[in-house]
């Protein structure tokens, strides 16, 4: 409306100043003030703090993740080194820490690196050192390379090796307790150990390791043959054939096979099944010399006279009198002793010209009629030789 000037805005509400809005705000609630400034004050620590855990996680996930390639890397790097000494046998003997360390400082990778190559290439050299009989050398070159790492494996199986070859068994059996301390399903360490408590007359560790593998392995000849060996000899006859049967089936042409398997059925005076398996052995090697011994054992218990003499005969034939002569100690043969075509094989076979031996006759010349006799050996080696 117009005032008496005319004036529109003569009546209008004064709008305040600037001074007059921040003197008000001091006066009023601010809409930011208070508890709502300290909530927003915690959601930025919050946030602060939450980063810095997500950023602490990227990096120990990133520090494992490269350890693990740099693993896979050096696996793939050993395979088509086509065996050689692994520097990843190394590094499975350290803890996840000394590897977070690793991947996470360049220096202490390159100096592991150099001792991992250095280790590689002393186990290189025992082996080459092995291989020209220097065990000595072997040996020293092997015990350097463990002083630095205790529990590298490949050096800790070679090792292990060297004693059971040497027959220490007990240097043997401590080296293969710690490598299966780090490798504890390592086949051929276990197989070794098995063995060595066998040697050393500990039969149920033996049999115990044996029965370890073929939970998992239960075609494994070589564990058959291990446990078969330790029930053997812990008296276990029945054990004993029960593995030795199933290694001679798995490998029919093994002839250490099957004359374990044929002198467990001795032992347990299964002579018929026991001589068969003897004359197969024969038939693929005729110049195994126990083989023609204990068939003639076999033959002997039976009182089968002409067969034991036809037996030692064609032993003589094939091994020579030497390693036949001795033989005639032999318990086995008992049944057969005083028998006159025994007696004259016993003779002629430990003739001065023969075996160098002076024979002991229990008979007479007399009582021999030597002509009858020889014809009769002959006869019955012709026999047995065409059954074979």
């Amino acid at each position: 409306m117009k005032d008496g000037s005319g004036n529109l805005y003569t009546h209008r509400e004064p709008r305040p100043s600037l001074a007059d809005e921040i003197a008000q705000e001091k006066s009023s609630p601010a809409l930011f003030g208070g508890d709502l400034l300290k909530q927003l004050k915690g959601m930025r620590k919050r946030r602060i703090v939450v980063r810095r855990i997500i950023l602490v996680v990227a990096l120990v996930y990133a520090a494992g993740l490269a350890a693990f390639i740099a693993l896979i890397l050096m696996r793939h790097s050993a395979e088509r080194s086509g065996g050689k000494v692994l520097a990843v046998s190394a590094v499975t003997n350290q803890n996840p820490a000394q590897a977070a360390v690793m991947a996470s400082d360049p220096k202490v990778v390159r100096l592991t690196i150099q001792q991992w190559k250095d280790a590689a290439e002393k186990l290189r050299e025992a082996r080459l050192w092995v291989q020209k009989g220097r065990l000595d050398t072997a040996e020293a070159l092997l015990q350097e390379v463990l002083a630095a790492n205790p529990y590298y494996s490949e050096a800790l199986f070679d090792s292990a090796q060297l004693y059971f070859q040497q027959g220490a068994n007990d240097r043997a059996r401590d080296v293969l307790q710690r490598l299966l301390t780090v490798d504890p399903q390592r086949k051929a360490a276990i197989q070794m150990l098995a063995t060595v408590f066998s040697r050393t007359d500990q039969q149920d560790q033996a049999l115990a390791l044996a029965n370890w593998i073929m939970e998992t392995d239960p075609e494994c000849t070589e564990a058959h043959r291990i446990a078969g060996v330790a029930a053997r000899k812990a008296q276990r006859l029945d054990l004993a054939l029960v593995h030795f049967r199933k290694w001679a089936a798995a490998e029919p042409e093994n002839i250490s096979a099957q004359k374990q398997y044929a002198d467990v059925l001795l032992d347990l005076k299964e002579y018929d099944k026991a001589s068969a398996l003897y004359e197969g052995i024969l038939k693929k090697k005729p110049d195994e010399a126990d083989a023609y011994r204990a068939l003639a054992v076999c033959f002997a218990r039976k009182t089968m006279v002409e067969q034991v003499v036809a037996t030692m005969i064609q032993a003589v034939y094939n091994v020579g009198s030497a390693k036949v002569a001795p033989w005639f100690k032999d318990p086995g043969f008992e049944p057969v002793r005083q028998q006159k075509l025994f007696v004259l094989l016993e003779r002629q076979v430990s003739m001065p010209q023969l075996s160098g031996k002076t024979s002991q006759p229990h008979i007479s010349d007399s009582q021999l009629d030597l002509g009858v006799e020889l014809q009769r050996i002959q006869q019955t080696q012709a026999m047995l030789k065409n059954r074979r």
